[in-house]
């Protein structure tokens, strides 16, 4: 992901006061609510390196109970027209529209050319579907919701009732990151105490600032480099306490919450962008709805799959001309009654 941008260390936090979303069942989808945690270049194999050794056991439970996919992949198909860097700007572009290159026009981190516009972010299309639905995202790289959610508006309409934007100060060289990711997960928490969201993308970007060694000099992307592991630790302790505050909403035992994890990239030595496997192999972890049992999914799919997936899960139609995939990531086949 890199920081390539000059920023203050800003923050910039926007609540709508038109949510309507109410607790339980009392929202537009019979309590049926989606978080999708993105954590920017953690590769496959080294989380699951962190969810063996410990290190991550929020994650570990999250698939133990839930599901894992392993056979994720970033970058599109090889060769093709979909095929698209490995970078944060192409990957979240298509984490949050469903599509890849060839729709969305992401080719880099500079977001030129893009055509953001005529393939929006989901969460605009879930407000298209019900307006008083209530969306929320909150991230420290700021390209997200400057070029794939801000460009995604319809008639400057905002569509995120909540929308927090955090810039770590580039001054540090990006060892600030985790203490702004701890901010994150902070004002995540008080979303989901004092707020009914629908749907609310949490991000993390330290993995990747160790990957390439900002966070820690000794950083690189690797199943065996300790300090990435670590970072991928660190996470997982903000994600346990985003977890806790969900289920511990008051009525909580009404909502059917669909929880999915994922990346953008992988990546290798201290760089991505590239269609090398360490690049492009990533996973997905799905709990709630139909993901349980702890079953390993054996799906070959793109993280284009997460729109389609939250809009199965909350019962909202696809429109074919979306151009969105035609199958989402799927639960473990059911077993024939004897």
């Amino acid at each position: 992901m890199r920081t390539f941008f000059i920023f203050l260390a800003t923050i910039f936090i926007t609540i709508a006061s038109s949510a309507a979303s109410g607790p339980g069942k009392e929202n537009d989808f019979g309590g049926k609510r989606v978080l999708l945690i993105g954590i920017d270049g953690c590769r496959a194999d080294a989380l699951r390196a962190a969810m063996g050794s410990g290190k991550a056991p929020a994650f570990r439970k999250l698939a133990a109970e839930g599901c894992a996919n392993w056979s994720v992949f970033a970058g599109g198909e090889m060769g093709g027209a979909t095929e698209q860097a490995t970078k944060s700007g192409p990957g979240w572009s298509t984490v949050l529209t469903g599509v890849w290159r060839d729709r969305h026009g992401v080719s880099s981190n500079k977001f030129e050319q893009h055509r953001i516009a005529e393939n929006p972010h989901f969460m605009r299309r879930i407000k298209d579907a019900k307006p008083s639905a209530s969306c929320a995202s909150l991230v420290t790289w700021l390209q997200i919701h400057d070029f794939i959610a801000d460009p995604s508006r319809a008639d400057g309409a905002e569509f995120l009732d909540a929308k927090i934007s955090l810039r770590p100060d580039p001054a540090k060289h990006a060892a600030d990151w985790p203490e702004f990711d701890a901010m994150i997960r902070d004002r995540a928490v008080a979303l989901l105490r004092e707020k009914n969201p629908d749907a609310i993308f949490v991000y993390f970007g330290q993995v990747d600032e160790t990957g390439h060694a900002e966070v820690d000099r000794a950083g690189k992307f690797s199943a065996d480099n300790v300090p990435y592991l670590d970072s991928i630790g660190r996470v997982d302790v903000l994600a346990t306490d985003v977890l806790a505050a969900l289920r511990a909403r008051p009525h909580f035992a009404e909502e059917d919450w669909l929880i999915l994890a994922t990346t953008d990239h992988g990546g290798i030595h201290t760089d991505h962008g590239k269609q090398t496997p360490d690049e492009r192999d990533i996973w997905m972890l799905a709990h709630g709805g139909p993901f349980r049992g702890g079953a390993v999914l054996d799906q070959k799919c793109g993280h284009s799959v997460v729109p389609p997936t939250i809009f199965k899960h909350l019962g909202l139609a696809i429109d074919p001309a979306w151009g969105w995939e035609k199958t989402p990531l799927l639960p473990p086949a059911k077993k024939n009654a004897r």
